[in-house]
C-alpha cells in the first residue's frame, strides 16, 4: 500500500539534529568553528558542509560533485530525467528546454498578471483580517503564473499543492529508495503523469498559445520533437519546484515583519529598499536549507577526506550566515550592501525560476507594505527554519493601515 504522506527520512532526521524545531542558526556557528565538514550519524553516508566558501566551491564543480545523488543512479541504473538531479550532458538538454519558460520576455510578461492577482489575495486577506498566507498568497500567487504557462489555468489548485507538498516532502525518501522499498508517492505521480499526459495529447491535438503547447510541437535540429517523458519531466519541474521558491519567500518575508518589526517600519518609509529587502530575505531564510551532491572520487574538504559515493548536504542556510562572507549575520540589514548569498544555488544547478521568483516577490511586497502597519504569526503548522518548502500553513493576523483603501 502507497501513501502520500511524507515519511520520515534521513534528511528528515538530519535536519532534527540541527535544531530544525527553533533557531538552527547558533548551532550552524558552532559548527563552523569546530565541524565544518561533518559526518552525519546513521547509515546513508551523509556529510555536512557549512562554510560559504566550501559550498561555493562545492556548487561550481560539478564535475567532481555529481547532481546524480539518488540510489538507483549510484547502482547504475536507467531511470527518467529529472533535471534536478541529472548532469550533463542529461541536465544541459532539460535546462534547455526550461530557459524557454524563463527568458526576461516570459518572464515581464507575467507582470501585469501578478499585479493583478496579488492585489486581489492580499485585499482578500486584508478584510479578513487573519488568513492563512500560505493558502491565500504564498503558494496560489506563483501556481496561478505557471499554470497559465502550462494552459492549465482552471485546474484545481488544491489538488496542484497536495502533489507538491508530498514531492518536496519526500524528495529524502526518494534519493535513498531502495529497489524493494515502497515508493511512498507513486499514487501522486501516478495522478500527476495521468493528468499532463491528458493535456499533452490534447495540444498534439490541438495547439494553443502557451508555453507547454510551443513545447509540444516544437522540433529540434535534427526535427524530432520532445517525447512525452521529456515534458512530463518539464510541468513537473515548473509546477513543484518552479513554485516552491516563491512560496518560500513570501512566507519568509511575513517571518522576517514578525521577527523584525522595524524592517516594515522602514520600508513603509523606504518602499525603495523592497528588491534589497528580498535579497536579504534570501539570505536570512532560504527557501531551501540545503542542496545535494555525490563525491565522484575521494574528495578533500577543509582538510577533510570525504569518500567517493558517499552524499554532501551543502547547507546554503549555514553559508548565507557566514560571519567571513556577511558582516552581522544574524542581524537582518534591509539595505545588506553585496548580498553574495545562496539563496537560489549557485553553478549550472542555479534556479532558473529566480528572476520570475524575485518579481513575484517584488510585486507582492509592493502592495502588502503600503497597505499594513504591523502584522503578527498567529500559528504555524510544521513550522520550522530547515523544513524544505516550509510551513503547510501559516495564520497571519494584519493590522491595515485605515489611510489606504482596498480596491
Amino acid at each position: 500500500m502507497t501513501t502520500d504522506q511524507p515519511q520520515q527520512s534521513p534528511l528528515g532526521n538530519i535536519f532534527e539534529n540541527l535544531g530544525a524545531v527553533g533557531n538552527p542558526f547558533p548551532i550552524f556557528a558552532a559548527l563552523r568553528k569546530t565541524s565544518p565538514v561533518m559526518k552525519f550519524p546513521g547509515d546513508f553516508n551523509f556529510w555536512g558542509v557549512f562554510r560559504y566558501d566550501d559550498c561555493l566551491n562545492i556548487l561550481r564543480d560539478p564535475g567532481t560533485f555529481s547532481s546524480m545523488v539518488d540510489s538507483a543512479s549510484m547502482r547504475g541504473e536507467k531511470r527518467p530525467p529529472t533535471i534536478l538531479f541529472d548532469d550533463p550532458p542529461v541536465h544541459t538538454r532539460m535546462r534547455g528546454l526550461l530557459t524557454k519558460a524563463f527568458t526576461p520576455r516570459v518572464i515581464e510578461e507575467q507582470r501585469e498578471a501578478i499585479q493583478r492577482n496579488a492585489a486581489r489575495m492580499i485585499d482578500g486577506m486584508l478584510r479578513e483580517g487573519s488568513a492563512d498566507i500560505v493558502e491565500h498568497l504564498a503558494y496560489p500567487l506563483p501556481v496561478l503564473v505557471i499554470a497559465s504557462m502550462l494552459g492549465v489555468e482552471g485546474g484545481d489548485m488544491a489538488t496542484f499543492k497536495r502533489w507538491s507538498d508530498a514531492i518536496i516532502q519526500n524528495v529524502g525518501n526518494a534519493l535513498v529508495r531502495e529497489p524493494d522499498d515502497e515508493d511512498p508517492i507513486a499514487g501522486v505521480n501516478a495522478e500527476f503523469d495521468a493528468y499532463f499526459g491528458e493535456r499533452l495529447r490534447e495540444l498534439r491535438a490541438r495547439p494553443e498559445d502557451n508555453l507547454l503547447s510551443e513545447l509540444v510541437h516544437a522540433k529540434g535540429e535534427d526535427g524530432q520533437q520532445l517525447s512525452d517523458e521529456d515534458l512530463l519531466v518539464v510541468c513537473r519541474v515548473l509546477l513543484v519546484a518552479g513554485n516552491e521558491t516563491t512560496t518560500g519567500l513570501l512566507v519568509n518575508a511575513v517571518r522576517v515583519f514578525n521577527e523584525f518589526p522595524e524592517v516594515l517600519t522602514r520600508l513603509r518609509a523606504q518602499p525603495e529598499l523592497i528588491p534589497s529587502m528580498v535579497e536579504e530575505t534570501l539570505r536570512y531564510y532560504p527557501p531551501f536549507p540545503a542542496t545535494i551532491r555525490r563525491a565522484v572520487r575521494d574528495v578533500e574538504v577543509a582538510g577533510v577526506t570525504i569518500p567517493k559515493d558517499d552524499r554532501i548536504l551543502v547547507m546554503l542556510a549555514s553559508a548565507n550566515h557566514d560571519e567571513t562572507v556577511f558582516e552581522n549575520p544574524e542581524e537582518f540589514i534591509v539595505d545588506r550592501a553585496a548580498n553574495r548569498h545562496l539563496g537560489f544555488g549557485m553553478g549550472i544547478h542555479v534556479c532558473l525560476g529566480a528572476p520570475l521568483a524575485r518579481l513575484e516577490g517584488n510585486i507582492a511586497l509592493d502592495l502588502l507594505v503600503p497597505r499594513i502597519t504591523a502584522l503578527h504569526i498567529e500559528h504555524a503548522e510544521d513550522d520550522a527554519v530547515l523544513r524544505p518548502g516550509g510551513p503547510a500553513s501559516m495564520t497571519v493576523k494584519f493590522e491595515r493601515d485605515a489611510a489606504f483603501a482596498l480596491t
